[in-house]
């Protein structure tokens, strides 16, 4: 080779290592591993595993399971059930006396429930029952138990087959506001989705370890229907141990499997609490229109939609739940002005969309110490809403975002783990004007982006730990304040960022939002 063109190649060599070894320099190093996070993944997978193959351990609490899976503490302790709101005294009938029975159209109790809730999926109910027939037994007055239903289905000649052990209920049954429903430990009801059977009450549902359950093939002219259990009007339900299985249809909380959903006009029959219960299979349990609803420790497996979903139910207390199997949607939705609810404790294994939604102005509501597990979707999403609290919660593997807020103001993001989403850690866009977060004392890492806005409003960051988040720390419209946050991996400096600008600040304020709610 010539002299000048063996000089050449050698500057330009020479050129190429030099700058690959800037490169090398300049170019942040990928997340290292965490070892601690890759073995509570494993044990959660095992955990997932544990209940996709052995059908008794999906009958445990979560508590149980959490213990059997080494996992135990990774939920906070959970208060018990009416520690934080006082249970109300419930109506009692006189000791020992017994509901009145009538045969009685089930077009009254549909209508009530249209009040509040539309006619949709009604016309589902009434073509269930061919030939323009309504009949329903109806109580009034009183105790209604298992007992008492098969006794005056046979003495109203409504149904004659239903016994002991082989209780299928092939008619409907109306139960209003001066009623209790007790079914206890040895009771098994079947509705029978064949000849529309289903239960509204008005008054009060106990449920002690019973079980209620649809049977049956598809009623041939509402192939849409399925039985459900409604307690509508004033009336409360307080189940403890009870079983739910393939209950609920349709686009209303109405008829969703389980429901409690209340007429602002008719008096309360006292508080809804519903623990340590299997649902599996059920359309979705609604809660809409209550106050002060206690759903605890509870095990929500294949629902048919969202597993628990809230409407204009205010200081509602959510915790230590069990959401696992396939879930084609939200596992929980807070919708509807929901304002002050507690999600507490609770864990999500897989299930597709984003798992815990809080929308439609539902303020002051806080999702803390759950655990959320490789959503096919996202993990919490806020939509909407004001001085809302995200905080201590651990999110592994979402296939999207591991946070998101959108066109909400006030929102804390903090002490979060929020490792492996398929998009950002935390997402922040279509703020309104003056709107601002505060995201502190988080871990990110292995997102593939740690925070990303897109119109975020004012962000206030302190402390968020981003050293295992390489090599993409912020993306969206913040991105070219990716220097800043390379220069302080820890967060060490406070600072309020914006679309436009980064400023540090030694003096954070909270955004203005309920009083006391952060203190």
């Amino acid at each position: 080779m010539p002299s000048g063109l063996a000089r050449i190649w050698r500057v330009a060599f020479g050129a190429v290592a030099f700058l690959c070894a800037v490169i090398a320099v300049a170019a942040p190093a990928r997340a290292a591993p965490d070892f601690e996070l890759l073995a509570l993944n494993q044990k959660l997978k095992n955990l997932s595993d544990l209940l996709e193959n052995d059908p008794t351990a999906r009958r445990l609490s979560l508590s149980q399971l959490l213990l059997r899976s080494q996992l135990n503490g990774l939920t906070p302790e959970l208060p018990g059930p009416g520690s934080q709101h006082a249970i109300e005294a419930p109506f009692q009938p006189a000791a020992g006396e017994l509901a009145r029975a009538s045969v009685a159209t089930f077009r009254t109790a549909l209508a009530l429930l249209a009040q509040v809730y539309s006619g949709k999926d009604n016309l589902d109910v009434v073509l269930a029952h061919p030939e323009g027939k309504a009949d329903a037994l109806s109580f009034r007055g009183g105790v209604v138990t298992l007992d008492h239903i098969r006794q005056m289905l046979r003495a109203t000649g409504l149904q004659s087959t239903m016994r002991e052990g082989q209780d299928i209920l092939r008619v409907p049954i109306v139960l209003w506001e001066d009623t209790v429903l007790k079914l206890g430990p040895h009771d098994r009801l079947r509705l029978s989705r064949f000849d529309g059977a289903f239960i509204i009450s008005f008054g009060r549902v106990e449920i002690d370890r019973a079980r209620i359950s649809s049977h049956g093939e598809a009623n041939p002219t509402s192939k849409d229907f399925f039985p459900f259990l409604t307690v509508g009007g004033g009336g409360s339900l307080h189940a403890t141990g009870a079983s739910f299985e393939g209950l609920g249809f349709g686009g209303t909380p109405k008829f969703s499997g389980v429901s409690v959903v209340a007429h602002a006009l008719m008096p309360s029959t006292g508080q809804t609490v519903i623990t340590d219960s299997h649902f599996e299979a059920v359309h979705t349990l609604s809660v809409a229109g209550v106050s002060d609803a206690v759903v605890r420790a509870n095990r929500f497996y294949n629902m048919r939609h969202n597993a628990l979903m809230l409407s204009s139910a205010v200081n509602a207390q959510l915790s230590g739940n069990l959401f696992f199997g396939d879930g084609p949607t939200n596992a929980v939705r807070i919708l509807a002005g929901s304002d002050k609810v507690a999600l507490h404790g609770n864990v999500l294994l897989q299930g597709d969309r984003a798992g815990i939604v809080v929308q439609g102005s539902s303020d002051q509501v806080e999702v803390a110490g759950n655990v959320i597990w490789r959503r096919s979707g996202g993990a919490i999403k806020y939509v909407r809403t004001r001085c809302g609290v995200i905080r201590d919660n651990v999110i592994l593997y979402s296939r999207q975002k591991g946070v998101d807020v959108r066109t909400s103001d006030g929102v804390l993001i903090q002490a979060n783990t929020i490792s492996d989403s398929g998009s950002a850690g935390i997402w922040i866009s279509a703020q309104p004007k003056g709107a601002q977060t505060l995201v502190s004392g988080n871990k990110l890492q292995g997102n593939q982006a740690g925070l990303a806005t897109a119109t975020g409003g004012e962000i206030l960051l302190s402390g968020n730990d981003f050293s295992n988040q390489l090599p993409r720390l912020v993306d969206g419209d913040i991105t070219p304040r990716n220097q800043v946050f390379a220069r302080d991996l820890r967060g060490r400096t406070p600072m309020v960022v914006t679309a436009a600008e980064a400023i540090p600040s030694e003096d954070l304020a909270m955004p203005t939002c309920a009083e006391g709610r952060w203190q």
